[in-house]
């Protein structure tokens, strides 16, 4: 379950928070809603994650991001078990370690990757304020 920002609050008025299921449609919304102006400079990548039967993808283009599902032609695919996915969302395991631990399985072009690793961690810290 995420948190994210009712949109429609009067100016002054606190932010209401609603709980959105984790890869619900409102989710993918409330996602994409915190992606907007999010700057990822020049960066071209299409970053799929496979949790368990599940999938969903990160697109970077145009100076914009955007998620939503499925693997949409991924230059790189994350595969995972669900429950790792869980703990690198809630910040208890770091995506590398993970990696390193062959707890996520790597496909693609690592190299694009990892040169879109900034604009990937602005994504994630957008993302992060849902959970």
């Amino acid at each position: 379950v995420a948190l994210s920002s009712h949109s429609k609050t009067a100016p002054g008025e606190p932010h209401r928070l609603h709980c959105v299921e984790f890869l619900s449609d409102d989710w993918f919304v409330a996602a994409n809603k915190a992606l907007q102006g999010v700057e990822i400079g020049e960066a071209q990548l299409v970053v799929a994650h496979v949790l368990g039967d599940t999938s969903l993808h990160i697109a970077l283009s145009g100076g914009r991001a955007s998620i939503g599902h499925g693997t949409n032609g991924a230059d790189v695919t994350l595969q995972q078990p669900s429950e790792v996915a869980a703990a690198v969302r809630e910040g208890s395991l770091s995506a590398l370690t993970a990696i390193q631990e062959g707890l996520i399985d790597v496909e693609g072009d690592v190299g694009a990757l990892i040169d879109a690793a900034e604009a990937l961690g602005a994504v994630d810290k957008a993302l992060s304020e849902l959970t």
